[in-house]
């Protein structure tokens, strides 16, 4: 149950990234009364659906459509409340050399979540992350048939490296770098650029080296070890209050939570670290449940 709902929240999310540009050009094609006028027979029916759907509920759909504005990734406006990604408030202050209480409580919904229960952003919301999990189960086939895949090992330290380097160069360029490099932020352009557009752009080929490399030459590389979204969550998610807890009385040892976890880590030896997304994948595959989340004080935990 529990992975299947971190997956109706991954797919609802992936649906907003097709949703939220689509109901934009909807709004522009009614204000310009070009509705009627869509090209491609296919796109015509796409917004006639959403005209006839909006109708259903509102005799004004473009008042509601108004109110929403900006990307699901990076940051969203939805009538007057605005939700950042906390990557977007650091390239802000580097980019900047400016600090906005505005941007930083736009932010804070994310930050305080990631306070509360680690590094969750990654593991149940980033629309890459479903992507690279159904890449490693290709990956993971390829090992049942016979083919053995490399596993190159790189440090986790990278992530963080590049999450400095990023600010500096952000802070020395005045360019918000981030964007350029931050897979949920690529994936959310390139979905408005196909959208609009009707094309996609590099960022496409970009995601796709990322997947190709993963199922060939590393696994999980980008989010274990160069992803500086992943970065900044691990550090704001080190005094987390919500961890993964084993029962040492239930545990018989059998590691199927090592095997499960895509992360490397050692759940059956209560090494978890900063950097787990508390996925759950280690506590759906346990069949003595004996592993569980549980609230904490982090001064109150015993070190084992």
């Amino acid at each position: 149950m529990l992975q299947f709902i971190r997956r109706l929240i991954q797919i609802f999310v992936i649906a907003l990234l097709i949703i939220i540009p689509i109901l934009s050009l909807y709004e522009i094609l009614i204000e310009n009364f070009r509705l009627p006028m869509v090209q491609g027979r296919g796109w015509q029916q796409i917004f006639d659906f959403v005209d006839s759907a909006m109708r259903h509920f509102t005799e004004d759909p473009v008042k509601i459509v108004k109110n929403i504005k900006g990307n699901i990734f990076w940051t969203i406006t939805i009538y007057d409340f605005t939700l950042s990604d906390p990557l977007i408030l650091v390239g802000h202050i580097f980019g900047s050399r400016a600090f906005y209480i505005s941007l930083l409580v736009s932010a804070l919904p994310f930050i305080i979540i990631t306070i509360l229960f680690g590094r969750v952003f990654c593991g149940w919301i980033c629309p890459m992350d479903l992507l690279l999990e159904l890449n490693n189960k290709i990956r993971r086939l390829l090992y049942k048939i016979g083919l053995r895949p490399y596993n190159i090992i790189f440090s986790r330290s990278h992530k963080y490296a590049l999450l400095f380097v990023g600010s500096i160069l952000t802070f020395l360029l005045g360019v918000q770098l981030f964007a350029f490099i931050y897979p949920p932020a690529i994936i959310n352009r390139e979905a408005v650029h196909y959208i609009y557009y009707g094309s996609v752009g590099m960022g496409v080929v970009a995601i796709a080296a990322i997947m190709l490399i993963e199922v060939s030459l590393s696994e999980r590389l980008w989010c274990r070890y160069f992803c500086p979204g992943g970065g900044l969550y691990s550090v704001l998610g080190t005094g987390r209050l919500v961890t993964i807890v084993r029962d040492k009385n239930l545990c018989d040892d059998c590691a199927d939570c090592n095997k499960a976890c895509e992360f490397a880590f050692n759940p059956m030896r209560d090494k978890f670290g900063m950097e787990c997304n508390n996925c759950g994948k280690c506590i759906s595959v346990c069949e003595k449940k004996g592993l569980s989340f549980k609230f904490s004080l982090p001064w109150r935990r015993t070190k084992t």
